[in-house]
């Protein structure tokens, strides 16, 4: 789980890093480009990243639980053992994503982009966890 403190200084630090339009509120970056940034062991819990591009970010061990990732760009990106429990995703593409030891614990994935079966054969879930048709995800330890 995510602290507040922890959250709070890690949200502020990545609205300034990239340059969050002023008016959104400190932790939010809908639509910006975050390609390539590392955000290994950040919690960003409950963040809005609406429309933003982790294409080949590192987000490995990332708090991303009741995020807004909806139409994020996620292609590439290494989530190996982040939280994405009640994240929203919808359109969020996940084409080429690392997703080993991803916990997608009442994660709604059904309109998720680019997933395949290999991915979440590396991931868990649990009975909460919708995906696109056809594909399956272990129950979460």
């Amino acid at each position: 789980m995510c602290h507040a403190g922890t959250e709070m200084k890690a949200l502020a630090l990545a609205a300034l890093m990239f340059a969050a339009p002023a008016a959104a509120a400190p932790g939010d970056c809908p639509n910006c480009t975050l390609t390539g940034k590392d955000f290994s062991n950040q919690c960003l819990q409950s963040a809005n990243f609406q429309g933003a591009n982790f294409d080949d970010a590192k987000l490995v061990l990332a708090c991303l639980s009741h995020a807004n990732l909806k139409s994020a760009s996620l292609r590439r990106a290494d989530l190996s053992g982040a939280n994405l429990f009640e994240a929203t995703l919808d359109a969020a593409d996940f084409s080429g994503a690392v997703l080993s030891s991803t916990s997608l614990k009442d994660a709604d994935l059904s309109r998720a982009k680019g997933l395949t079966q290999a991915q979440l054969d590396t991931a868990c879930g649990d009975a909460k966890t919708r995906l696109p048709a056809g594909l399956s995800v272990k129950m979460c330890q």
